[in-house]
C-alpha cells in the first residue's frame, strides 16, 4: 500500500489519565483510568493506523534496517525538539523503492499498539523505537513518519540494564533455529505501575545497527523489579547491546 502522508489520527484516547502528578497515593479513579487506557489501546489497535499529520516536534533522525532468519526490524531514532513530553506517538514505517513508491509495513489493522506507536519521549530527548516483523522485509530504503500525539508532564523513569549479553549460538540445528537474545534487568523507581512495558535492545558495530529486538513486560509494579528476555533479529556476535525501556502508563 502506497502511503500518502496525509493521514488523520482517529483517536486521542491517549492520554488523559488525569491531571495529577506522580504520587504515592493511588485512588480508585487512578486505577480505573489506567485500566481504561489499556483497554482503549487494545480496541484502537484493531483499526488502521492514522497519523493526524506530521508531528511538529518530533524529528526522525535515522531509520536502520535489520534482517534475520526469522524476520526483521526497523530501528527508528527520533528526537523531540518540543518543550513537552509526548506519549503514544503514531509512527508509520515502510520502504521506498527506486521509483519513490512507498510500501507501508505497519499501516494495516490488527497490530499490537506499540508496533504502531512510540510509547513516550521526553522533552528535548532522543530515543529509539523499533518495529519488528516475522516476515522478510521487502527491498528498498526504509523510512518512518511520526504523527501528532498527546503531550504529558514528567514521565516515569524505568531503568534498564543488560543482565546477560547475547549468547553465542551453538553449532548445528540450534544455530539455524534459535535467535540470539539479551537478558535485561528492569527497575521501576516511580509510584506509577507499568502495563505492557516496552523494552528495546539495539546492537551496533562499525557505525551501523547489526541486531535489534523488542519485548513486552505485562506488568511491572511501582517500585518493582523484573527481568525480560529480548529476542534479537540480526547477528549480534559478541558485540554489546544497548537497552532501554519506555513507560506506557504516565500517571
Amino acid at each position: 500500500m502506497a502511503g500518502s502522508g496525509k493521514r488523520v489520527m482517529t483517536t486521542a484516547v491517549v492520554l488523559a489519565i488525569g491531571s495529577g502528578g506522580l504520587s504515592g497515593c493511588v485512588s480508585t479513579q487512578d486505577k480505573n483510568a489506567r485500566a481504561k487506557l489499556v483497554a482503549d489501546r487494545t480496541i484502537e489497535g484493531r483499526k488502521p493506523l492514522w497519523l493526524g499529520g506530521r508531528s511538529r516536534d518530533l524529528r526522525v533522525l535515522h531509520v536502520d534496517r535489520v534482517r534475520g532468519r526469522h524476520g526483521g526490524a526497523l530501528v527508528v531514532t527520533l528526537r523531540n525538539r518540543g518543550t513537552s513530553a509526548l506519549t503514544d506517538v503514531p509512527i508509520v514505517v515502510g520502504v521506498r523503492s527506486a521509483g519513490d513508491r512507498r510500501t507501508e509495513l505497519n499501516g494495516g489493522r490488527g497490530l499490537a499498539w506499540f508496533q504502531t506507536h512510540l510509547p513516550a519521549i521526553g522533552a528535548g530527548e532522543t530515543t529509539t523505537w523499533i518495529y519488528t516483523t516475522r516476515r522478510a522485509l521487502p527491498p528498498g530504503r526504509p523510512y518512518a513518519v511520526a504523527g501528532r500525539a498527546s503531550s504529558a508532564g514528567t514521565l516515569p523513569r524505568i531503568a534498564a540494564t543488560v543482565e546477560r549479553a547475547p549468547a553465542a549460538r551453538r553449532a548445528g540445528a540450534r544455530r539455524r533455529s534459535t535467535p540470539a537474545a539479551v537478558r535485561v534487568a528492569l527497575a521501576n523507581d516511580s509510584d506509577v505501575p507499568q502495563y505492557g512495558l516496552q523494552v528495546y535492545a539495539v546492537v551496533r558495530a562499525h557505525g551501523r545497527v547489526i541486531a535489534a529486538g523488542t519485548a513486552t513486560v505485562r506488568h511491572l509494579g511501582s517500585r518493582g523489579r523484573a527481568s525480560a528476555r529480548v529476542a534479537l533479529f540480526g547477528a549480534p556476535g559478541r558485540h554489546a547491546a544497548r537497552v532501554h525501556a519506555l513507560p506506557t502508563i504516565f500517571e
